[in-house]
């Protein structure tokens, strides 16, 4: 986890360079349009879904069997949901670095808890009967630690644009909590049955490794401009790659 901070001194502040096509107007909007709908649906699960939980009985009485790991696992998975964001900010790094650098050891040890106390609490209550949830929630949780993991190597080997496009995946993974609980208003959604929700667990995980390469995609056609004929002067800066104001 220290690694991620040690190399990061050594990254040279972003200049903006004038011959660099900018990206279109449209392509802000849709980037804070996603913050918040992402804002929203974490909303949503968290008076919707999660604290509901408390007030039922058997669940309450599940959570106190797995104190022990569901606390712990709970607030890492808090911590990385709500510090991932900023570690995708130009304006943080730029000015605030030490505070960027500081986030980013909190994320990634937080994803180092939270990812195995996901994996070991599937080994406990009720989940030992349930093989395909195991089989989903260790899909889940090794995906979290591989993406966390490889944008760490990233980092350490000054590779800085892969680091981030592996932050990206790896926040995407983290987000899949939200995801996966979301659509829980919808009756059809809560009658998919415990291997449904296994299935959709492992869907949405798949997703979030795809998406991020999409989004990536329409953000280098976004730094493009109608009077731009040659593929690489289209491209943005390395250190930006990836990166949200």
């Amino acid at each position: 986890m220290s690694v991620v901070i040690h190399v990061f001194p050594s990254m040279s502040p972003v200049e903006s360079a004038p011959n660099r096509p900018q990206p279109n107007a449209s392509w802000h909007w849709l980037k804070y349009a996603l913050w918040s709908v992402m804002g929203l649906a974490t909303i949503s699960v968290t008076f919707y879904s999660e604290i509901p939980l408390l007030s039922q009985t058997q669940e309450r009485a599940q959570l106190h069997a797995l104190r022990w790991i569901l606390i712990p696992h709970a607030f890492a998975g808090l911590l990385a949901l709500l510090s991932g964001p900023f570690q995708f900010s130009n304006r943080l790094r730029r000015r605030r670095r030490d505070i960027h650098r500081l986030l980013g050891r909190l994320y990634v040890g937080a994803v180092l808890v939270a990812a195995p106390l996901a994996i070991l609490s599937t080994a406990y209550g009720r989940y030992p009967k349930l093989t395909y949830f195991k089989i989903a929630i260790g899909i889940q949780g090794t995906a979290w630690i591989i993406t966390t993991v490889v944008a760490v190597v990233a980092a350490f080997g000054r590779h800085f644009a892969l680091h981030r496009e592996w932050m990206i995946r790896s926040y995407a993974v983290t987000f899949t909590f939200i995801a996966t609980r979301v659509l829980q208003p919808i009756p059809a959604w809560n009658h998919l049955g415990r291997a449904g929700f296994a299935t959709a667990i492992v869907c949405i995980t798949f997703l979030a490794l795809l998406i991020p390469q999409v989004a990536q995609f329409l953000r280098r056609l976004a730094y493009c401009t109608p009077s731009t004929h040659n593929p690489s002067s289209a491209e943005i800066d390395p250190s930006e790659t990836a990166t949200y104001e």
